[in-house]
């Protein structure tokens, strides 16, 4: 008996059941239904349309994700060294700068009138000097012609000796009072990135007062706390992956510390690594990061693709059936989903073709046929695009630097080990 009698038949079981008024309805609907299903699954029905994608294995990770805090590696915090008004300021938060540029400068009225009379009373000082050397010299020639006693000679030189005393005090004055005024300009200690500038021109400012800092964001360091039940879990192979708040993967390192100790509150462990920052990463802000724990190859499936019902999954294979290619329905066991695909336990094999579009209208044993790249994808279905992904690709990983190297330098030696573990 044929699809479109069996499907005749069990309406008319049913009818005794039904409301007269609906029953021209439900005859037209149910016929119609009938000659749907004969038309789409005969020999000569039509193939659907779908797309395809051909499984292959790729590596899977097994993974978990906690947020990670970023660090400087090199952050210097500035602090005025005197108390005096704030004269200008010269940078903005965010900006580059190297070393020895001035960013902010202090009034400086008041010392430079300091020198100024410190380098009078020099002037002073050394025209007394002079003096004091003439009558020095010209007292030896009145002694040795006996006109000046010894006495009168010793106290001309002793004042020679006094005003040359005066002269190098003064100069030491001078030369403090010079290096003083150093300190009203507050200069960049080494290349870098301006943080937050909080004072503005005409603040009184201590040497308490933090002015601004620089940091050094070629490598940031990152803080990432692990529950203490799997901290025994990481291994020399284990990947700290950073992702960017597009999740977008930043960096991937291995772990460089692991403390020793607990966070009584929070019962975890900081784990730390060291990402090279192209400039896009800033001191505190807050990501993602995943620690790999494993990477095996496995398969993955479009979430798009796969059905559920009554618990289970399936997915639709293209198989080859008398008549060409036919829907073929698989129950599949899956995992956790990784971006937009499950990653498949059991239930497919590399190289089978899985049907992404059209689930919703194939039935099993349906006849398809592979839709063209970007052409229709059956009736009321979209292809599942293949678009390239926005996430830029990491450049090769280096060592990262030693404390105290030079931003931007790496350095030929591989990452350290993890240490405190």
């Amino acid at each position: 008996m044929s699809r479109a009698a069996n499907c005749y038949l069990r309406f008319w079981r049913q009818a005794p059941k039904m409301e007269w008024n609906g029953l021209a309805l439900a005859i037209g609907l149910s016929l119609l239904g009938c000659n749907a299903a004969s038309a789409d699954d005969g020999p000569g029905a039509k193939p659907l349309p779908v797309h395809l994608l051909e499984l292959q294995s790729r590596p899977v990770d097994e993974y978990n994700e906690y947020l990670a805090s970023l660090t400087s590696r090199q952050s210097l915090d500035l602090y005025a060294q005197v108390s005096a008004y704030v004269s200008r300021v010269k940078v903005k938060p965010g900006s580059p700068v190297h070393e020895g540029d001035v960013l902010i400068d202090l009034d400086t009225g008041q010392q430079m009138a300091n020198l100024r009379t410190l380098r009078a009373n020099l002037a002073t000082q050394r025209a007394n000097l002079n003096y004091a050397v003439k009558n020095d010299q010209s007292s030896q020639a009145l002694v040795a012609a006996g006109v000046l006693s010894r006495l009168d000679y010793q106290q001309r030189h002793a004042q020679r000796e006094v005003a040359q005393a005066d002269v190098h005090a003064g100069e030491a004055q001078v030369d403090a009072q010079a290096r003083l005024l150093g300190f009203y300009r507050i200069t960049a200690p080494s290349d870098g990135v301006v943080g937050d500038v909080p004072v503005k021109v005409g603040d009184y400012v201590t040497p308490q007062t933090l002015l601004t800092s620089v940091a050094q964001n070629a490598w940031v360091e990152v803080y990432v706390y692990v529950p203490v039940a799997r901290v025994a879990d990481i291994k020399p192979e284990t990947r700290i992956v950073l992702l960017d708040q597009a999740s977008c993967k930043v960096c991937e390192r291995t772990p460089t510390f692991i403390a020793q100790q607990v966070d009584p509150n929070t019962q975890s462990v900081l784990v730390k690594t060291i990402c090279p920052n192209s400039g896009h990463m800033r001191e505190s802000e807050v990501l993602k990061a995943r620690l790999i724990w494993s990477r095996h190859p496995g398969l993955l499936v479009p979430t798009t693709a796969v059905t559920r019902l009554a618990g289970q999954y399936f997915v639709f294979l293209a198989t080859q059936g008398p008549h060409g290619l036919e829907a073929a329905q698989r129950p599949i066991q899956v995992g956790e989903i990784q971006g937009n695909d499950y990653v498949v336990k059991s239930g497919l094999s590399a190289g089978d073709k899985l049907v992404t579009s059209g689930v919703q209208k194939i039935r099993p044993g349906m006849p398809i046929s592979p839709a063209p790249a970007g052409g229709p994808a059956g009736p009321g279905q979209a292809p599942r695009a293949a678009t390239k992904s926005q996430c830029a690709d990491l450049p090769a990983e280096a060592g990262a630097p030693a404390d105290g190297a030079p931003a931007g330098h790496e350095p030929p030696s591989p990452e350290p080990a993890p240490a405190g573990h």
